[in-house]
């Protein structure tokens, strides 16, 4: 389902990178090129980008750095992680940001393009949404609702366990149960984008969030419906998924035991309507404007500005994003999971979101760009 480039490649590629005596760093590739630099106001689609409203996204993700050791480690691979892999690093941008009045996106662009320095990925990504699905459900167990989601067990051993022991009751009074849905499809969907909102009997709604995962390997089932002729290449989709998995009974427990990975998910409590769950980084995700990486290429509080286009109108979708989550299916630089929310527009949007597009990285000039 999504582009898969070698970490260590990256890693690699970067670490080779020298500094000039101005401080401006030369990231360089395996074969001694430069990592393509332009500045942050020449980004395709800047001028016409909020600004603001990614800084709102910034400053959140602000918060949780500010609350760390300056050593803790955000992720990050060569000059990246040297640049930006640490919260101390992030220090100045934070501060600076939390100045700049809400809303206001002269300043906000002022701000990114004053505070960091861009770089393209070289190549192209692979951009891919992800949202928070709405299913009926309920807290206890039902004549409806029988399909358990399942919060991490205490006991390492039972946490461990793959998808197909879970599927068949191997935690059945070992493990707390968050809640409960009629249809074990929507079960496996709502594991794999890691959040969703359960609407209950009497109109309240319940939010669950990732709880932590099994270990075991994450094998996206879109390759084998596919790979058996069940779907073309060209036609996998959340939506095209679901229905298929929905519309062969038989099959689909099979089918999505091939994907050992059983993500445990937890109540969250009360949160506004309009933030979504928390991420990796632990501030609650925001649509079209957090960003799902994989964290050991691209540290997590980065921004990160996205050239690619909407699945459903071919429109430019360039925005600036923060990489405020990660994801099982993300590896390497050239892969990205934009949040787009909940509801049904996010589901329409996310669940036909795999488009290629290119990635830039924006480094922290007080960390020694210029």
């Amino acid at each position: 389902m999504r582009r898969v480039i070698a970490v260590a490649a990256l890693a690699l590629a970067l670490a080779g990178c020298t500094v000039q005596p101005s401080g401006q760093p030369q990231p360089m590739l395996a074969g001694g090129e430069t990592l393509s630099t332009l500045p942050v106001s020449a980004l395709p689609g800047w001028s016409a980008d909020d600004a603001a409203a990614a800084l709102t996204a910034f400053v959140r993700g602000c918060k949780a750095i500010a609350l760390m050791p300056p050593d803790q480690q955000l992720g990050g691979a060569g000059v990246i992680a040297t640049l930006a892999g640490q919260a101390g690093l992030w220090q100045a941008p934070c501060a600076a940001a939390i100045t700049i009045t809400p809303g206001d996106g002269a300043a906000a662009q002022s701000f990114f393009a004053t505070y960091f320095a861009a770089y393209q990925i070289g190549g192209s990504a692979t951009i891919t949404g992800y949202f928070e699905p709405e299913y009926p459900g309920s807290k206890n167990l039902t004549s409806a609702d029988r399909v358990p989601l399942y919060a991490k067990p205490a006991d390492p051993e039972l946490a461990a366990l793959p998808r197909a022991a879970i599927d068949h009751n191997a935690l059945y009074r070992k493990a707390p149960v968050t809640a409960y849905l009629s249809n074990p499809v929507d079960a496996f969907m709502l594991q794999i984008q890691g959040a969703g909102r359960i609407l209950l009997p009497d109109g309240r709604t319940l939010r669950v969030g990732f709880d932590g995962q099994n270990g075991q390997p994450y094998t996206p089932i879109g390759r084998i419906l596919v790979a058996d002729g069940d779907l073309s290449a060209g036609d996998v989709s959340f939506q095209s998924i679901s229905a298929w998995l929905k519309s062969h009974p038989a099959e689909a427990p099979f089918i999505m035991e091939q994907n050992a990975r059983y993500v445990y998910l937890r109540p969250l409590g009360d949160l506004p309507d309009d933030e979504g769950a928390p991420g990796t980084l632990g501030v609650p995700l925001t649509a079209g404007r957090s960003l799902a990486v994989d964290s050991a290429v691209i540290p997590l509080g980065m921004p990160v500005f996205i050239d690619t286009t909407d699945p459903l109108t071919g429109a430019p979708l360039q925005s600036l994003t923060i990489a405020q989550d990660t994801g099982g299916g993300i590896h390497g630089a050239s892969a990205a999971d934009l949040f787009f929310g909940a509801g049904p527009q996010a589901e329409a949007i996310a669940g036909q979101m795999h488009q290629p597009g290119h990635l830039y990285l924006l480094l922290p000039r007080s960390a020694g760009t210029t």
